[in-house]
């Protein structure tokens, strides 16, 4: 009876943790892991920032893949968080929030990165998804102990919100409507898997929206990837038909005039108002929460 209870515990433990072999070589370890994001408070925001991650996770000891994950919306309103199983050794995962449509991610870890998908094929920039990223470092250990830890998310865009006053139905010198294209210059790339935006730069051509509230302007909404509030970013107003410049604003001196935070802030938004007017154009701030209910700049 001892020796069939004994024999009992040793299945037991068996199923509990998929080991076969005597030497564990083939056990792995629970690792649990919670997701936050803080944003530039002291509350947890992710469940309303993030809504799917992807997650890489790579062994130190060659950086090869050792697993990848999708955690879709459902699955974080389930569990904030992950439940792994790994065999013993030290690993680096990574995790990326909003990877959707407009972005691609090259996995190999000597050359990990994120971009829109047309960077891996040189077509045009519209903007990227609002991404957020994390790391952490873990060792499972040969015990097989439960390894818990916690992924901080940090903001990885900028929110971009552009408006056009009095330019919709704008006549040129010869009495044409005007339609405008607009592009943002100077944007990175890419981002590596460290969140570090890439020096090589794009040109963002956003998509322009009709605006809901004011039948002679239009709107644009997009993200880019994060640039400093220093950087040589732009934005280009061209007359579509021709292709000739119709106005330059300089992001950086925009951001000094108005004092707009970037560095150092989580949820860093740029709201720009450029208007038509009879005697030229004017640059503002633009103050977007009429047009996007709930934006709190602060």
């Amino acid at each position: 009876m001892k020796i069939r209870y004994v024999i009992s515990l040793i299945a037991a433990f068996s199923l509990l943790t998929g080991c076969i072999r005597e030497d564990r070589s083939d056990c792995t370890c629970d690792v649990l892991l919670s997701f936050i994001y803080m944003g530039d408070g002291d509350d947890d925001i992710f469940p309303e920032k993030i809504d799917q991650v992807n997650m890489y996770v790579y062994s130190a000891a060659d950086n090869s893949l050792a697993g990848e994950y999708v955690f879709d919306k459902d699955a974080l309103t389930a569990e904030q968080g992950a439940h792994l199983h790994l065999f013993p050794g030290n690993y680096r995962i990574v995790c990326w929030g909003n990877m959707f449509e407009n972005t691609q991610v090259e996995k190999t870890y000597s050359e990990a990165k994120v971009a829109e998908p047309v960077w891996f094929k040189s077509d045009s920039y519209t903007g990227t998804d609002p991404l957020y990223f994390s790391d952490v470092e873990i060792s499972v250990p040969e015990s097989l102990q439960d390894v818990t830890e916690t992924c901080e998310f940090e903001s990885s865009h900028i929110d971009m919100y552009v408006k056009l006053k009095g330019f919709k139905g704008a006549m040129g010198q010869s009495g044409e409507e005007v339609a405008v294209n607009v592009s943002h210059t100077g944007c990175p790339a890419y981002t590596d898997f460290f969140n570090v935006p890439a020096a090589e730069k794009c040109e963002v051509m956003p998509e322009i929206m009709d605006d809901p509230e004011d039948e002679d302007s239009y709107i644009m909404q997009y993200n880019v990837l994060r640039f400093t509030e220093d950087e040589a970013t732009s934005l280009i107003l061209t007359n579509s038909a021709d292709g000739n410049e119709i106005y330059t604003v300089s992001i950086p001196d925009f951001i000094d005039r108005y004092e707009v935070e970037v560095d150092g802030k989580q949820e860093a938004a740029v709201a720009i108002q450029i208007t038509l007017g009879p005697v030229g154009v004017e640059v503002v701030e633009w103050n977007i929460e009429d047009v996007f209910p709930g934006f709190d700049k602060e």
